[in-house]
C-alpha cells in the first residue's frame, strides 16, 4: 500500500508541476495533455479522446464505452488553476512531495479530482473491467474564470444525443469539521449551488480639489451606504430546503442539544433562523443570501475629489431568492444616497438534486462503503463549479471529491501552501472505482 500511495504521488505530482494557470499560456495545456497521454496509457488507447471546443479551446473529454448508453455517468474536474502568489513554503509548482503531503498550485483545486477519476478509469481498463455504462470524462480548461469550457463539453454531448443521468463534479470533500461540534469527519455531497451576481455602486460629483471640500463626496455617501450594509440585514435569512437538508443529515455527528435541534430541524426553523446566522458567517451565508464590497475606484490622484467613485460588490443568492429583486432593493436603498447600481454578472441558484433520489443515495452509500468512519450529508455550496453548466442536461449533477482535507487545507484553496495528504488521494480512486464499478 505505501509503494502505491508513493506511486501515485509522484504521479500526481507530475499534474502539479504543469502550470495550466487560467488564461495565461496556452502552451501549458497542451504540456499537460502530453503528460496525462503518458501517465494513463490505458485511457488514451481504450477511449475516445474529445477536443469538444476544436482549436480555439483546451477543453478535453474521454469517452469510456460501456455495456449501455442508456444511463450515461460524466465526471467532471478542471485542468486550469488560479495564479500562484504569496509566500509558499515550496515553490508552487514544484510540487514538492514532503511531510506525506504533495504541495503546489491547484493540488486540491481540482487537480485531485481530475487524477482521482482518471487513475480509477485507468486502473479499471488495465484490470479489464467494462462500465455497465458509458463513462465520460470532461475536464474544463478555463473554471476558475467561469469561461466556456465546461460549455464546450456539454453541447458536444448534446449535439452526440448523449443524456447524462448523472454528473459528479469537484466541491465538498470529506472534512473533520463540517460543522460546530461535529464528532466524526463528514462527506459534504454539493446538491446545489448559490446563485452569483457582481454589483457596481457608482456615486458621481462636480470633482474639486481636496483644500476645500464640500460635504457628501463620492466616498462619503459610498462609505454611508457600506456601513449601512454592513450593520443591517438586507437580505432576511430564511430555511431553504437545501439547508433543512443538510442540517438534518450533519445531526447524526453531533451530540447533545445540537444534535437534536438539527435532527429536528423542521420544529426549530424559526429559532436557528435568529440564532445562527448570529453566531458565524457560515450560518448567515448559509440561511440567506450574502453581499461583501470587494472592490473601490476613485480619482487617480490623492489631492482630487473624485467626479466618480465605485465601489463592487459580490452577492450569494440563495435558493429561491430571485437576483431581479435583490437588485432592486439594494438599487431602492443605494438611491438614498444619491448611488447609482449596475448589475454585471449575474446568474441564479442551481436547481437541487433530490436527495431522496436512487442515485443520489447510491454515491452517499458509496461514501460510507469506502469510508465506514465518515459520515455524508447534502451540502448548500456557496461558490460556483463547472457543474452548473452541465446540469442543464442531467437530473443529478453532484459536486462531491471524496478526498479528506484538514481545515488548514481548505484554507489553502486559492491561497499560498496548497497542498493535499497522499493518503487522500488513495482513497479518492478507490471511492472513484468502487462508485464506477457499481453504477448501472
Amino acid at each position: 500500500m505505501a509503494d502505491k500511495a508513493q506511486a501515485y504521488a509522484e504521479s500526481f505530482a507530475k499534474l502539479v508541476r504543469v502550470p495550466t494557470v487560467t488564461g495565461v499560456d496556452r502552451k501549458s495545456f497542451a504540456a499537460f495533455r502530453k503528460v496525462l497521454a503518458e501517465e494513463f496509457p490505458h485511457v488514451y488507447s481504450a477511449c475516445e479522446v474529445i477536443m469538444p471546443g476544436g482549436e480555439g479551446s483546451d477543453a478535453l473529454m474521454f469517452r469510456w464505452k460501456g455495456k449501455s448508453s442508456s444511463r450515461p455517468l460524466v465526471l467532471m474536474a478542471h485542468q486550469d488553476v488560479v495564479p500562484a502568489e504569496g509566500d509558499w513554503k515550496y515553490p508552487p509548482f514544484s510540487a514538492t512531495v514532503a511531510d506525506g503531503k504533495v504541495w503546489g498550485r491547484g493540488a486540491m483545486d481540482c487537480k485531485n479530482t481530475l487524477f482521482c477519476t482518471i487513475k480509477s478509469v485507468d486502473e479499471l481498463i488495465a484490470e479489464g473491467f467494462t462500465p455497465e455504462q458509458d463513462v465520460y470524462l470532461s475536464y474544463s480548461d478555463n473554471e476558475e474564470t467561469s469561461g466556456g469550457g465546461a460549455a464546450y463539453c456539454r453541447d458536444w454531448l448534446v449535439s452526440h444525443g448523449v443524456k447524462p443521468a448523472v454528473a459528479v463534479d469537484e466541491g465538498g470533500a470529506i472534512v473533520e469539521k463540517a460543522f460546530p461540534g461535529m464528532t466524526k469527519p463528514f462527506a459534504m455531497i454539493g446538491i446545489i449551488e448559490k446563485g452569483y451576481c457582481d454589483v457596481k455602486f457608482v456615486a458621481r460629483s462636480k470633482g474639486g480639489h481636496s483644500s476645500s471640500p464640500p460635504k457628501n463626496t463620492p466616498f462619503a455617501r459610498l462609505a454611508a451606504f457600506v456601513h449601512y450594509c454592513e450593520t443591517h440585514t438586507v437580505f432576511k435569512p430564511r430555511m431553504t430546503p437545501a439547508a433543512l437538508a443538510m442540517l438534518k443529515g450533519l445531526s447524526s455527528g453531533l451530540t447533545g442539544a445540537l444534535a437534536f435541534v438539527t435532527k429536528h430541524a423542521d420544529f426549530f426553523k424559526p429559532l436557528i433562523v435568529k440564532v445562527l446566522p448570529k453566531l458565524t458567517p457560515f450560518g448567515a451565508a448559509l440561511l440567506g443570501t450574502t453581499m461583501t464590497f470587494t472592490m473601490a475606484q476613485g480619482s487617480a490622484a490623492p489631492n482630487v475629489i473624485p467626479q466618480e467613485a465605485s465601489m463592487t460588490a459580490n452577492l450569494r443568492f440563495a435558493p429561491g431568492d430571485d437576483s431581479k429583486l435583490c437588485i432592486e432593493k439594494l438599487r431602492r436603498l443605494a438611491a438614498r444616497y444619491d448611488i447609482e447600481t449596475h448589475p454585471m454578472e449575474c446568474r441564479e441558484a442551481s436547481p437541487m438534486v433530490d436527495v431522496d433520489s436512487a442515485d443520489y443515495k447510491y454515491f452517499a452509500d458509496t461514501v460510507a462503503k469506502v469510508f465506514p468512519d465518515c459520515g455524508a450529508a447534502p451540502y448548500l455550496i456557496f461558490g460556483g463549479t463547472d457543474c452548473r453548466t452541465m446540469q442543464t442536461i442531467t437530473p443529478c449533477a453532484i459536486r462531491c471529491t471524496p478526498c479528506r482535507l484538514s481545515s488548514e487545507q481548505l484554507a489553502s484553496m486559492h491561497a499560498a501552501n496548497e497542498n493535499i495528504d497522499i493518503s487522500s488521494l488513495t482513497g479518492g480512486v478507490n471511492f472513484f472505482k468502487t462508485y464506477i464499478k457499481g453504477y448501472k
